[in-house]
């Protein structure tokens, strides 16, 4: 079976119609764009694991081991800050270890037959301690620009325990923000962040999730909207009618 992945450095939109659209987008502007360095890296790792047919491997083994990629040579699949990968064999070995090897170099991985869309970890960063004989006002003007707050903000951050100095970063990017902090004067942590529920649904476009739909007191003329009682429960019209029809007809003894 053949499985086509792509793989995408730039952050993809939080909702997958809008990746699929942004990859295809990213591929047209692509084309004939040398890879960036990163898929570089990622290609060198995966065929460092199951090298390409180009290499020869192949060529003297029993017949057991297959070349798992449909395109010969494989760095041919990438072209920007994109490419698009066909599996063609070993997909249960194959498939694990590249979203691990993506996500470690914080890649995005679409995988439109199977719906989704592997996004990287992200990180914070987060304050734990100033540094000895570090002059607070010197690492305050410093901070202002790195973090885009005013001064007041970045006082006030400062004195919060704990403060996340920075959300939403990739592990490298995480990494190189720490050892900024660090000459500054903060010693930082960096904390892996949770995923946010929902940004893999569709809100719109095929599969979309439909909304709720929402109960408008205009459309029921049958409610006092300035008594604070019926605001509580809303009793359709229709029930009430069904209600006085029930009483209505009750035989009379």
């Amino acid at each position: 079976m053949r499985y086509v992945l792509k793989i995408v450095v730039p952050a993809v939109p939080p909702y997958n119609h809008d990746a699929y659209g942004f990859a295809d987008t990213l591929l047209r502007e692509s084309k004939g764009m040398p890879p960036a360095p990163r898929l570089i890296q990622f290609h060198d790792a995966l065929t460092a694991r199951f090298p390409c047919a180009s290499t020869g491997v192949y060529a003297h083994d029993d017949g057991e081991a297959l070349c798992p990629w449909g395109d010969d040579p494989l760095m041919d699949c990438f072209t920007g800050d994109v490419g698009v990968i066909t599996i063609v064999a070993r997909n249960v070995e194959v498939i694990p270890f590249l979203l691990r090897r993506a996500g470690a170099l914080a890649l995005t991985v679409i995988d439109e037959q199977a719906a989704k869309v592997h996004r990287p970890a992200t990180f914070c960063v987060t304050l734990a301690n100033f540094q000895k004989h570090v002059d607070r006002n010197a690492m305050v003007a410093k901070l202002v620009p790195l973090l885009k707050r005013s001064p007041l903000e970045v006082h006030e951050l400062l004195a919060t325990p704990n403060a996340v100095l920075k959300r939403r970063l990739d592990h490298v990017t995480a990494q190189r923000f720490c050892k900024t902090l660090d000459l500054i004067g903060c010693d930082c942590n960096i904390e892996k962040e949770l995923p946010e529920l929902g940004v893999t649904i569709p809100i719109s476009g095929p599969g979309a999730v439909a909304a709720p739909a929402v109960i408008s007191w205009a459309e029921n003329e049958e409610f006092d909207s300035s008594d604070p009682e019926e605001k509580r429960v809303p009793w359709p019209t229709s029930w009430l009618l069904r209600v006085w029809d029930k009483l209505a007809r009750r035989p009379q003894y």
